[in-house]
């Protein structure tokens, strides 16, 4: 089993990465963006940690990329933060569900709304954390045998 946390929209506040990293071990950690710096203090932090990120609407000036797509155990997984995808207009996020597809991915990962979020659209797994800072919100991917579960912790 590969175990993925996964946390967005921290806007300067990463006490709750830092807390949550510390009691759950995971494989791969995430930021889906807003702030950059922020995930890049968590690699000075923890530098043994696998910590991938994209930037936000909020991160100007960074060579973040704007996304990212890798597998882990069979699941084909997009890291956006959203906001090109229209996900703060759209309640299915059918854009977003349309753009991983075209990707040939299997589940997008965002934020940008700060608001939790967990279900299927089009048969792509839509996974937005919530904001870590706002929301107090982050959330746990589990892959196991080509298939993930997810939940939203607090």
């Amino acid at each position: 089993m590969k175990r993925i946390l996964v946390f967005s929209d921290t806007h300067g506040d990463i006490n709750l990465c830092i807390d949550a990293i510390n009691r759950i071990p995971a494989d791969i950690i995430l930021h889906a963006g807003d702030y950059v710096r922020d995930a890049e203090d968590l690699v000075s932090i923890f530098p043994d940690k696998d910590i991938r990120y994209v930037q936000g609407n909020n991160d100007l000036f960074t060579k973040a990329p704007k996304l990212l797509k890798f597998e882990v155990g069979g699941v084909n997984i997009l890291v956006i933060h959203g906001h090109e995808q229209h996900v703060k207009y759209e309640l299915k996020y059918n854009t977003l569900a349309r753009f991983a597809k075209d990707n040939g991915c299997d589940m997008a990962v965002f934020g940008h709304t700060h608001i939790h979020y967990d279900d299927i659209s089009d048969d792509i797994h839509l996974l937005n954390p919530g904001s870590a800072r706002f929301g107090g919100t982050y959330a746990i991917i589990e892959i196991e045998n080509g298939t993930a579960s997810t939940c939203i912790m607090r």
